[in-house]
């Protein structure tokens, strides 16, 4: 246990980790020992601001003592049991979550990718229970749904599922905000459709908004053809986009949404919630998940949702939000190689002309930690309740890079 307890140099953690673990990862030259509200701290206590929030998934910053608090008491009471037996933890979460979404049940899983396999067996199951056997799920390009293999098989991204042979079949990607499209899809397959899956922003795909028309048109089109809806709200839940989930600012009810990263604060837990009209649709048996729902990812997630809607986080993330678009609309303004600022919230992109990562990188070595979507979008999560002052702080580093690369 010791070896815990002491500070390895970052040669040390690179080659143990090039030695032992699998390399699916292209990681970035540093490893971090510590981290407090916005800022994360490496192995020689250089400083960093942190605008990637482990890819949206610390949105309250690091180390929030109501946090760390809960994780202590409950794991001092009780960490796991499995589903075989009734979870208060569980159930109060559930209850809280359909409280501030939509009429639904929920099921618990591990993580996002888990949540939309978990979704695409509900579309399957109610296309073959309902539908006579209507087996197509639509999903759109550039969409981005996880790894395992129908999440992979639904991402529309062919670097995610080149080199693994046949995909899961009856999968149809369609352009984003194209309505001519997808009406063309619907009076053409309607009766095949079981269900669509929509990103309202697509994160991995550059930072990519769906217009209003759009998502409207589909629920509309998903409702006559007697389709299930389902939104992924991986990303953006919990306040990244302005509202609790980003449904929301759109004016449409989902039948079905997938939630994981914001939900647990780092701790890993997913959801799928569906919406009480279609619940008899995964019966016993049917689905499930060991870890999933545990006492412990319960209490932890419980506790983001509290502090989220108790401390008036939504509020201050909208304000610092137009913060941030104004500063990146004044930054594109003043340098040519920015193209276009997008996102919707506390999610942003700054497309580029040139190639994302060597920004990326210069960021990082000047104390500001980013990533790069869709090879030439730089995208920017901040914690929720980042301050105005490491907001500009971090900006004003953007700002020098971009402009040294001018």
């Amino acid at each position: 246990m010791s070896d815990f307890f002491q500070v390895p140099s970052f040669q040390e953690i690179k080659e143990k980790t090039e030695q032992f673990v699998l390399p699916t990862y292209r990681r970035q030259p540093v490893a971090f020992m510590f981290g407090q509200g916005e800022y994360l701290y490496d192995t020689d206590q250089k400083r960093y601001i942190d605008f990637l929030c482990g890819v949206a998934v610390t949105s309250l910053g690091h180390g929030d003592a109501d946090i760390v608090e809960a994780l202590r008491d409950q794991a001092e009471r009780l960490i796991h049991t499995s589903n075989h037996f009734y979870i208060y933890e569980q159930a109060q979460l559930a209850e809280t979550l359909v409280n501030y979404s939509f009429p639904s049940k929920v099921f618990f899983c591990n993580s996002g990718t888990e949540a939309n396999e978990a979704a695409f067996k509900l579309m399957r199951r109610y296309g073959q229970k309902k539908k006579g056997g209507a087996s197509l799920v639509l999903s759109l390009e550039k969409s981005f749904h996880g790894r395992t293999a129908a999440s992979m098989a639904l991402t529309g991204q062919e670097k995610i599922y080149n080199g693994f042979g046949p995909l899961m079949p009856d999968i149809l990607h369609i352009p984003a905000n194209d309505i001519e499209y997808l009406e063309k899809v619907f009076d053409e397959k309607g009766s095949d459709i079981c269900g669509m899956l929509v990103e309202l922003v697509q994160g991995e795909g550059g930072v990519r908004p769906m217009t209003q028309d759009f998502v409207q048109a589909a629920r509309k089109l998903t409702e006559e053809n007697q389709s299930l809806f389902v939104i992924d709200e991986i990303q953006t839940g919990f306040g990244r986009t302005g509202k609790l989930f980003a449904y929301e600012n759109f004016s449409v009810m989902p039948d079905a949404i997938t939630l994981a990263k914001g939900l647990g604060s780092g701790f890993p837990v997913g959801a799928l919630l569906v919406g009480n009209e279609y619940t008899d649709i995964l019966d016993a048996g049917s689905h499930g998940s060991t870890f999933g729902g545990n006492p412990l990812a319960m209490r932890v997630a419980y506790e983001t949702i509290r502090i989220i809607m108790t401390r008036d986080i939504l509020s201050q993330s909208n304000s610092i939000a137009d913060y941030f678009m104004e500063r990146m609309i004044s930054i594109k303004g003043a340098f040519p190689i920015v193209k276009e600022i997008r996102g919707m919230g506390l999610l942003l992109g700054m497309e580029l002309t040139i190639p994302g990562m060597p920004v990326v990188d210069a960021c990082r070595n000047q104390g500001l930690l980013i990533n790069c979507t869709a090879d030439t979008t730089l995208r920017l999560l901040p914690p929720l309740n980042v301050s105005l002052e490491v907001a500009a702080a971090g900006l004003d580093i953007l700002e020098d890079v971009l402009k040294k690369s001018c």
